[in-house]
């Protein structure tokens, strides 16, 4: 079957100048924190330090943009950050290869939790995720016994090729962004192909998608299941970086993922947005992170600054979207 012209697709043009005017507000922030902080933040280790640190919001980033383009929310990405750590480094008993396709697993499991519930219960993502982001934390923290997870679940070491991981260099690139490298571009691939084509119709208009025959269950449930799985592997780059399981994880992973696909110019209300202006706007958090903290600004203002930050992007795309 061909693919069906469902919804208010948007033109080249309208892609391009989302990305356009986000890499207009990167370069902004990227020369005024540079200036303030006497090239401090332009350093190339400074550079590095960002993406090496910001390497699993940038991955869960990636999920939590398709889950927007179908009209969701996620609440429940960071839980699934901290649940797939934790097994991840649980299953090390078994080898790697096994510890890794267990926490995606872990991850994949939330996914269609959510997707099912959101598509069959005919509940609100908002109430979905925010109880599945509950009972996951949970889980989490029943298997550790309420602490960290040091070692796999019969006692076996963390190897030195977990948590060596971000040291480690591939050509130059450290390991951690090439894997969002590898993500970003299948989700890129998924996005291009038909099934990809019928995630922006869902989230473009789901009554004209299903009576255009788009299986609009399983386009929804498929986007929660992958969202999930890319944060789990989220998970993996977290536990690799410090060196456990962490069950209370990711806390701050759904703000500041819905932040940075609102920011790249995604409508919160689904159908549009594209990937590159979303990592885009991981950067624009990212550097604001760096920025906030080489300036000084206190931890507990540093949210606030984010959320307004989210208020008027979102309120800027909606003004433009009405204009």
């Amino acid at each position: 079957m061909d693919t069906p012209a469902v919804g208010n697709r948007r033109t080249l043009n309208a892609d391009q100048t989302d990305l356009v005017r986000v890499l207009g507000m990167l370069a902004v922030i990227v020369a005024l924190a540079a200036v303030a902080s006497s090239g401090l933040l332009l350093a190339p280790r400074n550079l590095t330090n960002i993406l090496q640190q910001n390497a699993v919001l940038l991955v869960v980033a990636l999920g939590q943009f398709l889950i927007v383009l179908t009209g969701g929310i996620d609440l429940s990405i960071g839980a699934a950050v901290a649940f797939s750590s934790v097994v991840f480094i649980g299953f090390l008993d078994d080898g790697l290869v096994v510890a890794v396709l267990a926490g995606i697993g872990s991850g994949l499991l939330v996914g269609l939790t959510n997707g099912i519930l959101v598509t069959y219960a005919r509940l609100p993502s908002f109430v979905t995720t925010l109880g599945t982001m509950e009972i996951v934390y949970s889980l989490a923290k029943l298997t550790t016994g309420g602490g960290t997870i040091q070692g796999g679940f019969h006692g076996a070491p963390v190897p030195s090729s977990v948590s060596n991981l971000y040291s480690m260099l591939l050509l130059g690139i450290p390991y951690p962004v090439l894997v969002v490298l590898a993500i970003a571009l299948l989700a890129s691939l998924y996005l291009r192909s038909s099934f990809g084509h019928f995630v922006y119709a869902v989230g473009s208009n789901v009554r004209a998608a299903y009576l255009a025959g788009i299986r609009v269950a399983t386009v929804r449930i498929a986007a929660y299941a992958i969202a999930s799985a890319i944060a789990a592997v989220g998970g993996i780059l977290a536990a690799s970086q410090i060196g456990y399981g962490d069950p209370q994880a990711g806390a701050w992973l759904p703000m500041d993922s819905i932040a940075a696909v609102s920011i790249g110019g995604a409508s919160l209300t689904g159908g549009r947005g594209t990937l590159g202006s979303s990592l885009v706007g991981v950067l624009i958090i990212a550097i604001l992170n760096n920025a906030m903290n080489l300036y000084g600004v206190p931890p507990t203002l540093q949210p606030a600054i984010k959320g307004l930050i989210i208020i008027l992007a979102v309120l800027f795309y909606s003004k433009r979207a009405t204009a």
